[in-house]
């Protein structure tokens, strides 16, 4: 299990200190809940997120199903093929969701990416955000797909950057600036959480959102990919997974109304929760095949009745 921290910490600290049970947490989970609630009017939300293109990435990230080093790989259909015209995939969700995330690896091609996002802006309006989730990007990439269309990216200095990942925790950071001078809106989640990391770690990172100036903040809990190196630690509780998302926006309580709880189960959001992401494969951090798209929840408190709207 996560490592424990003293119990005189913090309120994050508290939410993330093992050894403190769920009923003596329950009134900071509430207060999580309620200052996402004030923030996003009360309202649940769905975000959609597409991986693109399925190809062997050289990285060679320790949880990552597409790394080439690693025994998991499986070449899949894309859901958007290069020269694909953009339309919404068959079987999508039909909720409308605040954003569309096109996920890529690495070294996918700056124009080809731009040219997408310039077809799917023109599918989706200019109400929804057009999310970019893709490698490295200096100033000049950022503004390029900026003209294309995209309003948002998603890049985050993932935990233990470095140890089990191929990249370094400042090439990570120079991308986030390059992404705020460009322009563009930073979404920022604290991933892929599994049961190694521990709670220092954790609020490494919820501080860092804030500090970086995202958007919005949550958590994404890593699924175990066999074949992966970090396969062997399995995947964190659902409980724990609802705490770090309320550490999450105790740690950062102006960031926006999104505070995002991403998983693969068909459960409730946690209480600290508002969008829901919806992901079509191929996507890193989960098993590479095809298949249907993810599942859609609403934000609400566990164990109390369905409320707010999607």
């Amino acid at each position: 299990m996560v490592a424990s921290v003293s119990q005189e910490g913090t309120d994050a600290e508290r939410l993330l200190d093992t050894r403190i049970s769920d009923r003596r947490i329950a009134p900071l989970l509430d207060r999580a809940a309620a200052m996402t609630r004030a923030l996003a009017g009360d309202r649940g939300y769905v975000w959609t997120a597409i991986g693109i293109e399925s190809t062997p990435c050289d990285m060679g990230c320790t949880f990552c199903s597409h790394a080439a080093k690693w025994d998991a790989y499986t070449a899949s259909a894309a859901a958007f093929p290069r020269g694909h015209r953009g339309d919404r995939p068959a079987g999508w969700p039909t909720a409308a969701p605040i954003s569309w995330s096109l996920r890529t690896t690495q070294h996918y091609p700056v124009a080809t990416l731009a040219a997408l996002g310039r077809r799917v802006r023109e599918r989706i309006g200019d109400d929804i955000h057009l999310v970019v989730n893709t490698g490295e990007m200096d100033l000049e990439t950022v503004r390029i797909l900026k003209d294309a269309g995209f309003s948002m990216a998603y890049h985050v200095v993932r935990l233990r950057e470095g140890v089990d990942t191929g990249h370094s925790v400042d090439m990570r950071l120079r991308t986030i600036e390059a992404v705020r001078a460009g322009g563009l809106e930073l979404q920022y989640l604290i991933e892929p959480l599994g049961p190694e990391h521990t709670a220092a770690e954790i609020l490494t990172e919820a501080r860092r959102a804030r500090s970086v100036g995202a958007s919005g903040t949550g958590v994404m809990a890593r699924v175990p990919v066999m074949g992966t190196p970090l396969a062997r630690f399995g995947q964190v509780s659902e409980a724990y997974l609802r705490r770090v998302a309320a550490a999450a926006r105790l740690e950062y309580p102006t960031a926006a109304s999104t505070c995002a709880c991403i998983r693969r189960r068909r459960v409730p959001l946690p209480a600290a929760a508002t969008p829901s992401s919806s992901s079509r494969p191929p996507i890193p951090a989960t098993p590479c095949r095809a298949g249907g798209p993810g599942t859609v929840s609403i934000c609400r408190p566990p164990g109390r009745p369905c409320g707010p709207p999607v």
